[in-house]
C-alpha cells in the first residue's frame, strides 16, 4: 500500500509540476528528435548539424522569451494554457507559433512543435533566464 500511495503522489507531483508556467521558465536546448528514422540521410544530417545542441529557447518570469535557432536570435512574449497543455509563443514580428507539451519534468521537456517532436533539456545559463532586460 505504501508503494502504491508513493507512485500515485510521484504521479501527481510530475502532473503538477508540467501545468505550472514556473517550470518552463529557464533555458531549455534542444537535445533530441524523436521519430527519426522517419528521416533520410540528408534531413537527419541537417537535424545533426543544425538544431540539436544548437538550438534554444529561454522562457523568462516575466512572459518574455528569447531563442537561437539556426544562427538566428529571436525574442518575444510566452504563454502557458494548463488545460490544453500548450505553450504558446508570440515573436516580434507578431507570428505565432504552439508548442504542445508532450512530457514535463524539472530537467527536461518533450515538445510538439510545427517540425516535429522534440525532446528539450534545461540549460544552465541562470544570467539570461533572471533577465527582465532586453
Amino acid at each position: 500500500m505504501k508503494t502504491i500511495t508513493l507512485l500515485l503522489f510521484t504521479f501527481i507531483s510530475l502532473n503538477t509540476y508540467a501545468q505550472k508556467a514556473e517550470a518552463i521558465i529557464g533555458q531549455w536546448v534542444f537535445k533530441d528528435a524523436y521519430n527519426k528514422e522517419n528521416l533520410d540521410k540528408a534531413g537527419l544530417e541537417y537535424m545533426n548539424a543544425e538544431i540539436l545542441n544548437k538550438c534554444t529557447f529561454i522562457f523568462k518570469a516575466d512572459g518574455q522569451f528569447e531563442s537561437h535557432i539556426m544562427d538566428e536570435a529571436g525574442t518575444g512574449t510566452w504563454k502557458l494554457n494548463k488545460e490544453t497543455k500548450k505553450i504558446t509563443v508570440t515573436n516580434g514580428q507578431g507570428y505565432v507559433s504552439e508548442f504542445t507539451i508532450l512530457k514535463s519534468s524539472k530537467n527536461e521537456l518533450a515538445v510538439k512543435l510545427e517540425m516535429g517532436e522534440f525532446l528539450l533539456t534545461r540549460g544552465t545559463n541562470l544570467n539570461q533566464v533572471t533577465s527582465t532586460s532586453n
